[in-house]
């Protein structure tokens, strides 16, 4: 077991730039664990149209002394997954939907994400780093896409850690939840 920091630099998917995301992800996720409060990150991958209705998303909730983490399939990203990152997402440990996203659009019960459970007493920045790896490794995400922390007072306690830059109020950010590594998309933040 070592911290996130160490984990994240060394990590040859990641790196020393994706260490303020991590912390930022960490401080949310541990607020599952201390308040009961969903986790939810929204990304907005430039893969993925940048758009929060085409972007994977993660959510979390503590569930019979485990933590229930689910990814987006393919009933929201767009372009849908290949069957080689499906295949990915199972080999890192991702159990498969319970239902194909026509199924679940036609009424069909079932979760249509994918899931992976965690012990309650799993590191939290084994976990971080898992959740990076995944939406770096498998779905092409990089340091110059955007994340949102939509859930409540999120945004504003990541903001005041100081670690990401908040972007600016926009038609698409009214409440401002969306942020940028440090170093990118000077001319859409608030500061940096």
């Amino acid at each position: 077991m070592g911290n996130l920091e160490t984990a994240v630099q060394t990590n040859p998917f990641l790196g020393p730039n994706w260490v303020p995301l991590a912390k930022a992800i960490k401080y949310v996720l541990q607020k599952t664990y201390d308040e009961g409060q969903n986790f939810h990150l929204q990304t907005y991958a430039k893969a993925y149209g940048a758009s929060p209705d085409s972007s994977p998303y993660l959510q979390a909730r503590i569930a019979d002394n485990f933590l229930e983490m689910e990814i987006s399939g393919n009933l929201i990203v767009d372009p849908p997954l290949t069957e080689y990152q499906i295949k990915q997402l199972g080999f890192y440990g991702w159990l498969a939907p319970e239902v194909t996203p026509e199924e679940y659009s036609d009424g069909g019960s079932g979760n249509p994400n994918f899931v992976r459970y965690y012990n309650i007493e799993s590191p939290l920045h084994d976990i971080v780093e898992f959740i990076l790896v995944t939406l770096v490794g498998i779905f092409g995400m990089t340091e110059d896409d955007f994340w949102g922390f939509e859930n409540g007072t999120d945004a504003d306690e990541v903001d005041e850690m100081n670690l990401l830059g908040r972007l600016k109020g926009s038609a698409g950010n009214p409440d401002r939840v969306i942020f940028a590594l440090p170093g990118h998309h000077f001319e859409l933040i608030d500061k940096q």
